[in-house]
């Protein structure tokens, strides 16, 4: 069943640290709402096709490279904002990105929903972890050098993929606030994605722009 929001010009946010699995979450929140018309953009979507065009030799490359994929991400949503287009976007967006979702959402007069993703650090650790050996994971995310031309399996064979130590995971990201907290804000526990409940999610939307 086809699932409308009261106001069509809204960009919903699904953020989240590291392994708390936002695209999955995204994309079955899309399929609970069953409506075709919701334009998703993915940050990472966006790394990776640019990934597989331009490549990338060290590390300074690529980072130039995401700073020129997030100024296209950007781009992106602005164009369909234009289009009137509801929008919805996943990545572990911290505080760094905050002011610019916001000047977007204010000069477009958008409304703004949060969906903000967390879960024990024991159970995103380990997600983490397989994550990057699963078999459809881009090799960009893991090489410092990439060109897809040139690319075989064995370059991703050679490196070590071993996952930080439990210690070091929560170090590296225990400075970050993954909740952007942009409009109506959604926290969702997900350490059980199956206790996710998307009809609250929805619910929780309607009365918002409803009351609004």
């Amino acid at each position: 069943m086809k699932r409308e929001l009261p106001n069509k010009r809204t960009l919903i946010i699904f953020t989240g640290g590291p392994g708390t699995g936002k695209s999955g979450t995204a994309e079955r929140f899309l399929q609970y709402l069953d409506n075709d018309e919701i334009i998703k953009i993915s940050y990472d979507g966006i790394k990776e096709k640019n990934w597989d065009i331009f490549g990338f030799d060290n590390n300074e490359q690529k980072d130039r490279l995401n700073w020129w994929c997030l100024e296209e991400f950007y781009l992106t949503i602005q164009k369909r904002m234009w289009e009137n287009k509801t929008i919805l976007i996943e990545y572990p967006f911290y505080q760094r990105h905050k002011p610019k979702l916001e000047e977007l959402i204010n000069a477009s007069g958008y409304s703004a929903v949060t969906v903000y993703l967390y879960a024990d650090m024991k159970t995103v650790y380990e997600r983490g972890a397989k994550r990057d050996h699963q078999d459809d994971r881009h090799p960009g995310h893991l090489l410092e050098r990439y060109h897809k031309e040139t690319y075989t399996p064995e370059q991703l064979n050679s490196i070590s993929r071993i996952a930080p130590e439990f210690d070091e995971f929560v170090a590296s990201i225990s400075h970050k606030n993954y909740n952007v907290a942009l409009g109506l804000d959604i926290a969702i526990d997900v350490t059980d994605f199956g206790n996710v409940d998307y009809e609250d999610i929805y619910r929780k939307i309607v009365e918002y722009e409803t009351n609004a």
